[in-house]
């Protein structure tokens, strides 16, 4: 069972980085290794939270990690393109 924290945050990190379109197969590096630090960045969040000694930021922590992830989903094209000065489209 205790792998099976790992196992979770490894799986989430991965449906979060389908979802926000990371294995898209025209996507230049640029874009897939920016996709790649904001999961790293949320995993690690969340991680930190998980693991705290405090109860309420075990509590919360699940909820902001939501809240942040969705928010970097929604803002991730605009965020690639002032980065890099590609123009990413999504259908």
């Amino acid at each position: 069972m205790k792998n099976s924290q790992h196992f979770f945050l490894v799986g989430a990190s991965l449906f979060f980085f389908w979802i926000i379109g990371g294995f898209n197969p025209y996507l230049s590096w640029e874009h897939r290794l920016f996709k790649i630090v904001v999961v790293g960045t949320f995993a690690t969040v969340a991680w930190i939270l998980k693991n705290s000694k405090k109860h309420q930021q075990r509590k919360v922590g699940l909820l902001v990690v939501l809240l942040l992830a969705a928010g970097v989903a929604y803002a991730e094209p605009f965020a690639s393109d002032f980065i890099f000065g590609h123009h990413h489209h999504h259908f």
